[in-house]
């Protein structure tokens, strides 16, 4: 204890693992907020540090440079799509939160700046698919079969889901047409979703 301030002495050197991931997240959370607000062109890491309340070198040694600060915005989405894909939900929950999800302010954003920047920064666009929409249709397909074994052609039919999950709701946020759903719009359109793919089994609805 400081026999001056009456406080605890300032700690030294690395924080502590849950203060560098709080850092992290607030570090992200800032990127995309810049992101959403100037594009990937206009947003910058100075702007970024600014906005977190960190140095650049703070950024650059986390992230290398601008694209890998987009990186690990993009991959900590698919985290939050992703979230219980293998822990046991059941297959309407995953939908909810899927929906829920790629629907949010944040996804929209990242989405809006992937396809804006698929041209120039192809391996940002190869990896959004490959650990975004590819991984979770492949762990839909491993849901439909142990919720509704009577299915056919399984990877088929997750990737019909997976698709009826963005659906035209999806394409009327990408245009800033509508606001984000509610739990309940988005659990009502998982439904929809659930009903179109796995009510087609004969005797099963």
């Amino acid at each position: 204890m400081d026999t001056e301030t009456g406080r605890p002495p300032a700690r030294r050197g690395r924080p502590r693992r849950d203060e560098a991931e709080a850092r992290r997240e607030a570090i992200l959370d800032a990127a995309t907020a810049q992101l959403a607000e100037h594009g990937f062109a206009g947003t910058t890491i100075e702007g970024v540090a600014a906005a977190a309340g960190v140095t650049k070198r703070t950024i650059y040694a986390r992230f290398t440079d601008k694209e890998g600060l987009f990186l690990a915005a993009v991959e900590r989405l698919h985290r939050h799509e992703q979230e219980g894909l293998h822990a046991g939900d059941d297959l309407e929950e995953v939908a909810t939160r899927v929906v829920r999800t790629l629907h949010g302010d944040d996804a929209v954003t990242l989405h809006r700046l992937v396809v804006a920047e698929a041209r120039q920064l192809p391996r940002l666009a190869a990896d959004f698919y490959a650990n975004g929409p590819a991984r979770t249709v492949d762990a839909l397909a491993t849901l439909l079969a142990a919720e509704h074994p009577g299915l056919d052609d399984l990877p088929r039919r997750a990737e019909e889901l997976y698709t009826l999950l963005l659906g035209e709701a999806h394409r009327r946020r990408l245009l800033g047409l509508e606001p984000a759903p509610s739990p309940a719009a988005a659990r009502a359109h998982a439904r929809r979703a659930l009903r179109t793919v796995a009510g087609r089994v004969p005797g099963r609805d």
